[in-house]
């Protein structure tokens, strides 16, 4: 009976994570530096992470989100950017990026863009889910 409760028990976990989908981190979760485990921030021009003093630049003049745009090039999956304006609408030359996800198409509104997905429909219309195997998330934690 204890082994198949903990059977239930994991399986239900999978179930779940598997099946919710994420977003582009919120421009709160930047400002109060809350973001979740995977994501870095990094130059786009050269793609190098964002050293402290450009990060905490980043946090002062971040405003709105602009646009997720995703990348199949990964053996795993591909790689999710997600960028952000300032209170201007400039864009901050920066992005914030996750590996290992795909996009979540589920709203249509992830559209192709020379070789790449994008979406500028909103950050919490633009999901994405993991495309990592079961077994490789679990060894990983």
């Amino acid at each position: 009976m204890h082994k198949i409760l903990i059977f239930l028990t994991i399986s239900f976990a999978l179930f779940c994570q598997a099946s919710f989908a994420e977003t582009c981190p919120s421009v709160n979760d930047i400002k109060n530096q809350k973001l979740t485990s995977g994501w870095g921030a990094y130059d786009s021009a050269d793609g190098t992470a964002l050293p402290p003093s450009r990060m905490a630049q980043l946090v002062t003049y971040i405003d709105q989100f602009a646009l997720a745009e995703w990348s199949g090039a990964s053996k795993n999956g591909g790689v999710v950017h997600c960028y952000y304006r300032d209170k201007h609408g400039s864009d901050l030359e920066a992005y914030f990026s996750k590996d290992n996800f795909k996009p979540d198409n589920a709203k249509n509104v992830w559209y192709q863009v020379s070789g790449s997905m994008h979406c500028a429909a909103g950050n919490d219309k633009c999901a994405f889910q993991s495309n990592m195997p079961a077994e490789q998330q679990l060894a990983k934690k």
